[in-house]
């Protein structure tokens, strides 16, 4: 049942606008986690990790900005720039 979460918050924000911003504005791999829980869908880091290579929609916040980017907000890296900064 996690992995049909996952897909149905997927799904929702290809097409809402609302969560589309959301998603723009995170700063950590958890608060994707929270947005989705705010909808009812209950998604793991582990899943947002596995399957954030084939997630390329403008409103993932790694749209256009390549796969080490995405690897390192995956892991935690940004979130750490951002509190030092």
């Amino acid at each position: 049942m996690a992995t049909d979460h996952f897909y149905l918050f997927a799904a929702l924000a290809s097409f809402s606008a609302e969560v589309q911003e959301q998603l723009r504005q995170v700063d950590s791999p958890e608060a994707i986690v929270e947005i989705a829980a705010h909808y009812g869908f209950e998604i793991t880091l582990k899943q947002l990790s596995y399957y954030a290579p084939r997630l390329n929609g403008d409103h993932w916040i790694w749209a256009r900005k390549g796969e080490s980017w995405r690897a390192s907000f995956l892991a935690g890296e940004h979130q750490l720039r951002l509190q030092t900064a």
